[in-house]
């Protein structure tokens, strides 16, 4: 199972097939976080954190937001901090292949808009060295068809919090005249025309 959805074997008879169902238990048991499912790009011991490309590190802070999935994008959505102090939203995402920068190119046609997050920089994951894929997880199994999904991660700022978490009264209230405010600049002609251009 992964980011592309999943393949089932037949139905084991562990009456029969004794040895095939003691396999499966070491492998759940005995098997390594990657091999299990855990992502082996975020980092875990008393804290989490995760590297980008460049080997800049950023810590773990917070979960903003999490899909609730099996499949598709996989979305988590991270508060994170530099070795600056800086804090960004990181959005850890798998993508298709075929649109993997619609959303880079829409995030830099609104740079410059007040009140509208900017992209920092984004980066195709590595594992060992290679794009981390479903196509690479998956190259075993050629004689399925599945969408090629490429993990992705998109540093952003400013990093907000959810408007559950708001103070006060007022607070709400500025956030939401801060969204009519990032509104009105995202229907100026100037957006309109590089959005079409996308």
């Amino acid at each position: 199972m992964d980011h592309s959805g999943m393949v089932v074997s037949k139905p084991l008879p562990i009456v029969t097939s004794p040895e095939c169902f003691v396999n499966v238990l070491n492998t759940v048991t005995l098997g390594n976080h990657s091999s299990l499912g855990f992502d082996p790009t975020i980092h875990i011991c008393n804290s989490c954190w995760v590297y980008d490309n460049d080997e800049n590190v950023y810590w773990i802070m917070d979960i903003l937001w999490k899909s609730h999935g099996l499949f598709k994008r996989g979305t988590v959505c991270y508060r994170v901090r530099d070795k600056f102090n800086q804090e960004y939203a990181l959005k850890d995402c798998w993508v298709n292949e075929d649109v993997k920068d619609v959303e880079i190119q829409l995030l830099k046609a609104v740079e410059g808009i007040p009140n509208v997050v900017q992209l920092k920089k984004y980066w195709d994951v590595l594992y060992d060295g290679k794009p981390d894929s479903t196509s690479r997880i998956r190259s075993h199994c050629s004689t399925f068809k599945f969408e090629t999904k490429i993990h992705r991660r998109i540093l952003l700022t400013p990093c907000g919090v959810p408007l559950t978490h708001f103070n006060d009264v007022p607070q709400l209230i500025r956030v939401f005249r801060d969204l009519v405010v990032g509104e009105s600049f995202l229907q100026s002609p100037e957006v309109l025309c590089n959005h079409h251009a996308l």
